[in-house]
């Protein structure tokens, strides 16, 4: 039975744009045995398309990164495999001597960096899948969101992100659900500990009978929560990724980051990009236009 480990360090979105490729190697070695190693609580996300999750950050690790430094046995058997894939920056490739522990196994470096070509994200990490034969992958991330236990008119809105210059204006946000909010009997106004200023200045704009705040959650509730909703609204994040992924309509807004690389794929996702590449000048009028003429099959 084929052992496969894959290496993959990052963010939230980071794991979500590395779904496909954990999928595309199931498919092609059926009955394969996967393990991602992947900082937690993120690599849970994979759950679904691995058979054992290793956390990249463990103590027990170190040894994989640490010059002069053996693994122990235990890592050692559990890192054992006759393909691994690497997206881990190696350029002495000490984690490649270390893993490679036998002379039949595979070692395949991924890239690192990703903004270094103007390509899709998920096209840039299956590069190395053609040297084993794969010459193509379905590019969207899937994850196994369960079924609403009841039918919610629901929007679901993230209105941070990592950086402060990826955000739009709070003006931008009121004006915006003005006009949406009639559409929706409940709108989820997702925060996590670095979103908390703008999510306070947003949360007076929602009438409290409608407003359904998803503070903190763990990554399995907030797919639950992105499960139930009919549209999802968001900045370049890590959640806007988690949304597409749960196959929620997604609408992506974008300034000064590349959506070429970093914009999450499905016909049921729309990128808007800034014309000048600040979220400032994204108008609303803009967004508007986009949701109120899309195709985008919001569910009912």
């Amino acid at each position: 039975m084929l052992q496969i480990v894959v290496l993959r360090g990052g963010a939230l979105g980071d794991i979500v744009l590395t779904l496909p490729i954990l999928q595309a190697l199931r498919e092609f070695y059926p009955g394969c045995l996967i393990t991602l190693v992947a900082p937690y609580p993120n690599a849970i996300l994979a759950r679904h398309h691995t058979d054992q999750l290793l956390d990249l950050n463990s103590a027990r690790l170190v040894g994989l990164f640490k010059p002069g430094t053996s693994l122990q046995d235990e890592v050692r058997e559990l890192l054992r495999a006759e393909l691994i894939l690497s997206y881990l920056s190696d350029p002495d490739r000490m984690i490649e001597e270390k893993l490679t522990l036998s002379a039949t196994a595979k070692f395949l470096q991924g890239p690192f960096r990703l903004d270094l070509e103007r390509r899709p994200a998920v096209e840039q990490l299956a590069r190395p899948l053609a040297v084993l034969g794969i010459p193509s992958i379905d590019p969207v991330p899937r994850l196994a969101a369960p079924s609403p236990t009841r039918p919610t008119n629901r929007l679901a809105i993230h209105p941070g992100s990592g950086s402060r210059n990826k955000n739009w204006p709070i003006g931008h946000w009121a004006a915006l659900l003005g006009e949406l909010m009639p559409m929706f009997d409940e709108v989820l106004l997702i925060s996590g500990e670095a979103d908390t200023e703008i999510a306070e200045a947003v949360r007076p704009l929602i009438p409290v009978t409608k407003l359904r705040p998803c503070v903190n959650r763990s990554l399995l509730d907030l797919v639950s929560e992105l499960s139930q909703s009919r549209l999802f609204l968001g900045h370049d994040s890590g959640v806007t990724h988690l949304a597409a992924a749960a196959g929620v309509a997604t609408v992506a807004l974008f300034g000064p980051t590349d959506a070429s690389i970093w914009a999450p794929n499905g016909d049921h996702v729309i990128v808007i990009r800034s014309p000048d590449r600040t979220m400032d000048g994204l108008s609303v009028e803009t967004v508007l236009g986009k949701v109120r003429t899309s195709d985008l099959k919001l569910r009912t």
